[in-house]
């Protein structure tokens, strides 16, 4: 990859914005942690969510008016956006300049947005229109996730809707900042404490493929100590042998876009190659930095 390419890169992966065209739900990203191209639908336009986190993206949650999901628009966005991908349009377009044929292929179509997908009520029926497109478009494979917080991994309508979504090699993303509660309030800031976040993923990798998703951050002068990590591991501990073979890995990555609050700072490279050796030299498992 030449220095060029690199830097639109990250200039991508630093904006992942919520906006494309006139849609109110479907947008693309470049991800780094899907490799490609990533088809993200925003549930949670009105920022809707069971964690604050320091570090989020999408800002404030409050002063934002509840929106009803249109599940035709939803369906109708994402097939508009297919039928561009798989145009000579595309091919022949600028969009997202700079970067090679390679970089833009789809990898995902994620739920993912301004909150938490798994708190709208349409959830199951999104997760349904998800699947038959998916198998529509057989011709470009590519996954179907969820990412999520974890707050409502648990409920029986999300697990109903998770059954449609990763009927094929599909796969939920889910949230572990922490290894202590205090932190978690710091970083996370839910009212929910992380023992039920915990529970709530040991429960969901019983039944579906998970991936641990982990910001690692400075915030107001302090980062995660020795300790922390250390309760950390034996969280991820707990949820591996809940059900190790469907544990596909752990992804450590820190700040790389505008942040919710002030003074929330990325960590040097060499912290999380740190916590991914004590990670490995602790659990079999696979651990990836971004």
């Amino acid at each position: 990859m030449n220095t060029s390419e690199l830097e639109s890169l990250k200039k991508f992966w630093s904006d992942h914005s919520r906006l494309w065209k006139n849609n109110s739900y479907v947008y693309p990203v470049i991800s780094r942690r899907a490799q490609g191209l990533s088809l993200g639908i925003n549930l949670n336009p009105d920022h809707s969510c069971s964690f604050s986190c320091v570090y989020c993206q999408s800002g404030p949650q409050n002063g934002y008016k509840p929106i009803p999901i249109d599940l035709i628009k939803i369906e109708e966005e994402l097939r508009e956006f297919l039928e561009f991908y798989h145009s000579t349009a595309f091919e022949n377009s600028e969009f997202f300049d700079g970067i090679s044929k390679e970089k833009k292929l789809l990898k995902d179509i994620c739920l993912s947005g301004d909150g938490e997908s798994t708190l709208v009520k349409e959830f199951k029926a999104v997760c349904q229109i998800m699947r038959s497109i998916q198998k529509e478009y057989r011709e470009t494979p590519f996954k179907l996730r969820l990412i999520t917080n974890g707050s409502r991994l648990s409920h029986k309508e999300v697990t109903e809707g998770l059954k449609f979504l990763l009927q094929e090699n599909g796969e939920i993303w889910a949230k572990l900042d922490a290894g202590t509660n205090p932190w978690f309030k710091k970083i996370n800031r839910s009212p929910l404490n992380l023992s039920a976040i915990v529970e709530n993923l040991k429960t969901a990798i019983t039944q579906f493929p998970l991936c641990i998703q982990t910001m690692l951050c400075r915030y107001q002068n302090e980062s995660p100590s020795e300790i922390e990590i250390e309760n950390y591991i034996k969280l991820l501990k707990e949820v591996y042998q809940s059900h190790p073979e469907n544990f596909i890995e752990v992804q450590l990555y820190t700040v790389i876009r505008q942040t919710a609050l002030p003074g929330v700072y990325p960590l040097e490279k060499e912290f999380l190659e740190t916590v991914k050796r004590e990670i490995i030299n602790s659990l079999p498992l696979k651990v990836k930095i971004f």
